[in-house]
């Protein structure tokens, strides 16, 4: 057998019938992406550095592949679909990951989760510092966007002296831009920084404006490849160098907190608590969506109180579906699995009806078949925005004609006093912290 027209210089790879959708085929045909269609083997390299996934909207800024046509490359959305027809890679609520490879992954879910937050921190901060020195136009800069036709984690334009042109026939200056991309928590060489590089040489090979390539990073680089970056004129942004040690010390602290999340809330819940404190103080003014994204440690602290193991970020398989619960608390009586929404809008009556007839029903079986099935099973919504009055409506009948479960759910009301009822002075304060001073 033999598969063609993937690979440089109009290479052929073969192999033996018997061989395919076996271990020696998926090594084999990894191997020959590694060496002949690098493109290819980008996207697989990108989604073994962020720990097994990586969210959809992300993955085309780790890749060289353009999100638009341009001349000569195959587009980012053509290697996807291959890979996938491939069953290298498969896409699952908003994630790809690998499937079928033996390439060094550490598929720890919990672990993505607070990289991701990480990073989210980073981009955020790595703007305002561009914007608060006049590096880049004020409020103009766009996270996880193209430029070039390439996609990048940020991208904003700069109107710095130097770096600019202007145009006799438009009689305007055009800016210049600056590009980012991140890379945290793992040494980094030369293998890892390649998908960088490259896009800079594909730029570079278009009539493009001028850029700025800062690539940004907590520091753990093998020395060839930090030398390559700056021989190639990229600025290598370290983020304690930036912002200070303090900082990253901080994204230490919420990497640990998030990927350990159960254990910390159930034995050392203090870690959290002072992890709030730090971000508050350190991420003053950009810590509503952080909170957001945290919201589902909140409710973990308040389960930690009242159960006897709790778990954050749990995922399940039932019968070939995978589900993600936010809080999975285990009482002596009853199972509490919690949704966590920790945002200011609204959830609507479509949100609702995705969590009761995709989300629950799978989490249910789940549980009938794994779990010990004598205790009472409780599904909460808890949500800091509220609901609207469709979605309330929907809720209640559910919640009225479901017999095999409870289905409870949480605004900002029943949250308060759920807080007060805890009588635990931290629980109110980190509930506070959700609706600025609603809660004494």
């Amino acid at each position: 057998m033999k598969l063609k027209g993937l690979f440089a210089d109009n290479q052929t790879l073969f192999y033996l019938q018997k061989q395919y959708d076996k271990p020696e085929y998926y090594e084999g045909l990894i191997e020959a992406f590694k060496t002949s269609a690098k493109r290819y083997y980008a996207i697989i390299k990108a989604i073994e550095y962020h720990n097994g996934y990586i969210d959809e909207n992300q993955l085309a800024s780790y890749t060289f592949s353009p999100t638009q046509n341009l001349k000569g490359h195959k587009r980012f959305s053509v290697i996807i679909k291959d890979l996938i027809q491939f069953r290298l890679l498969v896409k699952e609520d908003g994630l790809y990951s690998l499937q079928n490879c033996e390439i060094n992954i550490n598929n720890n879910f919990r672990h993505h989760k607070g990289i991701e937050l990480a990073k989210s921190i980073v981009l955020n901060q790595f703007n305002d510092w561009a914007k608060n020195i006049g590096l880049i136009s004020y409020s103009s800069g766009k996270f996880h966007s193209t430029f070039s036709k390439l996609q990048w984690g940020f991208v904003a334009p700069s109107y710095v002296s130097g770096t600019t042109k202007y145009s006799q026939a438009q009689k305007k200056i055009t800016p210049s831009f600056v590009v980012a991309d991140i890379l945290l928590g793992k040494k980094i060489g030369i293998e890892e920084v390649s998908f960088f590089i490259r896009k800079i040489e594909i730029i570079k090979s278009q009539n493009v404006p001028n850029f700025i390539p800062f690539l940004l990073t907590d520091g753990y680089f093998e020395e060839d490849a930090f030398t390559l970056l700056k021989q190639k004129g990229i600025v290598v942004g370290l983020i304690n160098k930036l912002f200070g040690e303090e900082y990253l010390e901080l994204l230490k602290s919420l990497i640990n907190t998030v990927t350990n999340a159960g254990a910390i809330l159930k034995e050392n819940p203090q870690e959290y608590v002072k992890l709030i404190e730090k971000l508050n103080k350190l991420v003053d003014g950009k810590t509503n969506n952080l909170r957001g994204d945290l919201f589902e440690l909140a409710v973990g602290y308040y389960h930690s109180n009242l159960c006897q193991s709790i778990e954050i970020g749990k995922r399940i398989m039932q019968e070939g579906e995978r589900r993600e619960i936010d809080v999975y608390a285990i009482r002596q009586t009853e199972l509490i699995i919690a949704e966590c929404k920790g945002y200011k809008r609204k959830i609507d009556s479509n949100e609702i009806n995705e969590w009761i007839t995709h989300k629950v029903p799978v989490i249910y079986d789940w549980i009938k078949a794994w779990v010990n099935n004598e205790k009472a099973i409780i599904f909460e919504f808890w949500s800091t925005g509220g609901f609207t009055d469709d979605a309330l409506d929907l809720l209640r009948t559910k919640s009225s004609n479901t017999k095999k479960y409870k289905i409870e759910y949480y605004s900002e009301k029943e949250i308060i006093e759920k807080a007060r009822e805890s009588k635990s002075q931290k629980i109110i304060e980190i509930m506070r912290d959700y609706f600025s001073n609603e809660i004494s």
